[in-house]
């Protein structure tokens, strides 16, 4: 069974390691027959992959400056 890997645990890698489990799932991914948990627990963690990675593109947001 492929491991489900969370956002929580994502971020505790850092971007090369993020990329490289990317390109393991997408191969993974064309391994896996359609409608089983494998693909679901796959693609799952491919979103969260790249959720990850958003955030971390993401610049900080400052709060409104006073006058």
């Amino acid at each position: 069974m492929i491991t489900l890997l969370t956002m929580h645990e994502l971020q505790g890698f850092t971007d090369q390691e993020l990329d490289a489990l990317h390109e393991l799932y997408l191969a993974l991914l064309m391994e896996t027959d359609p409608d089983t948990p494998d693909r679901r627990n796959i693609l799952a963690t491919l979103e969260n992959i790249e959720r990850t990675r958003g955030q971390r593109s993401k610049p900080a947001t400052r709060p409104p400056r006073s006058c």
